[in-house]
């Protein structure tokens, strides 16, 4: 009797599963992909594609194509819910019972219902919403105006940070020009990097003119710019990166979430309570693990252990046992600040320079490559 194994989502962890599968697929095992989208944006090039370094299909991989490679069967359509209890997945009015299902679909934007973000505002969350952006950001450009483009950018964490300098580069080489502003509810820019860290970013953000605007909360946006803390400020293009929240598939499915909302899983990637689904990357919360980055790297020293402790459940102890998933507690951080630097963050060390740039470029295209090459 053939089993099934659901993939919910095409991200990062999902895409090594896939890629073992091809290599090493379970005889009477059916793999099952659902995704919305056909094609898996990498997120670490998306500011890189913004400026303009990158095209699109430098940094994305097609998703039916690598099911294909995997002999996978790939569905395209929006999950609107997943069942431990009865095993089932529901997607674009179909049902697909599952032995096994596994969850890696991102986040959402935090403070994604705040008046007027989701009709007026842009966003990268989930990641192939970056060409929208670069589209609309090309639009106004074309269309000119007496005064330069105001672009607000609301979120100073490292997306916020790379993006404003990645758009401001784009709009620089257009004779219109623009004006960028970050802003951020926070008290500095980058809490979750350390000083030296933020000292470069502000200097890189100075240097392009964009400036840095702390501790404004945005209460609403409009078709004419951002409402913050009662003032006003006019912009044409307003882009949302205010971190993280738990995607709304959680919402309707009756898995076990943490606090903040997100599948709350153990040590071994799977859903707290026994049922049997597993997670991975920006969409779960890992009991005991206190706060875990919503970054990318975790998702991809995810996989490797999702990968595993799946197979062990559909093989039993013939494949082995499962093992813990132990985040890293450091790791290599690469700011593209899109002037042909980045700056690099490793343990005490933290400047800007060419090579960091070089070597981020050389890791990001690795990374999808070897998926492309499937």
């Amino acid at each position: 009797m053939t089993r099934r194994w659901v993939l919910v989502g095409g991200g990062h962890a999902h895409l090594h599963v896939l890629r073992e599968w091809a290599r090493h697929p379970i005889d009477d095992v059916e793999l099952v992909l659902i995704s919305p989208y056909a094609r898996h944006h990498y997120s670490g090039m998306v500011p890189g594609y913004l400026g303009g370094t990158y095209e699109e299909a430098q940094l994305t991989v097609d998703l039916p194509r690598l099911a294909r490679a995997a002999r996978a069967r790939f569905f395209q359509a929006w999950v609107e819910q997943v069942d431990g209890a009865g095993r089932l997945v529901q997607a674009g009015g179909v049902r697909f019972a599952f032995d096994v299902a596994s969850l890696d679909v991102g986040s959402a934007p935090a403070g994604g219902r705040t008046p007027g973000v989701e009709a007026h505002a842009f966003t990268v969350r989930p990641m192939s919403r970056a060409a929208e952006l670069r589209a609309a950001l090309d639009a106004r450009l074309a269309r000119g105006g007496p005064d330069p483009l105001a672009i607000a950018v609301v979120g100073g964490g490292a997306a916020g940070v790379e993006v404003a300098l990645a758009l401001e580069r784009r709009a620089a080489a257009h004779a219109a020009g623009c004006v960028v502003r970050l802003v951020e509810r926070g008290p500095v820019i980058l809490p979750e990097f350390s000083a030296r860290v933020r000292r470069l970013a502000l200097r890189a953000l100075a240097a392009r003119g964009i400036e840095v605007r702390t501790g404004c909360r945005v209460d609403a946006v409009d078709p004419d710019g951002v409402r913050l803390d009662g003032e006003r400020m006019a912009a044409g293009l307003v882009v949302w990166l205010a971190g993280a929240a738990a995607p709304p598939l959680l919402e309707s499915s009756n898995l076990p979430r943490d606090p903040q909302g997100f599948l709350l899983v153990d040590a071994t990637l799977r859903a707290v309570g026994g049922a049997p689904v597993w997670g991975a990357g920006d969409c779960i919360g890992i009991e005991g693990a206190g706060n875990v980055p919503k970054a990318g790297v975790y998702a991809v020293r995810e996989a490797p252990v999702l990968n595993r402790n799946v197979r062990v459940a559909l093989a039993g102890r013939a494949q082995g046992t499962p093992v813990p998933y132990r985040p890293q507690r450091s790791f290599l951080s690469l700011l593209n600040t899109a002037d042909g630097r980045a700056i690099v963050r490793w343990r005490g060390v933290a400047l800007q320079s060419r090579w960091a740039w070089r070597l981020k470029d050389r890791i990001d295209r690795r990374f999808v490559q070897q998926y492309q090459s499937l």
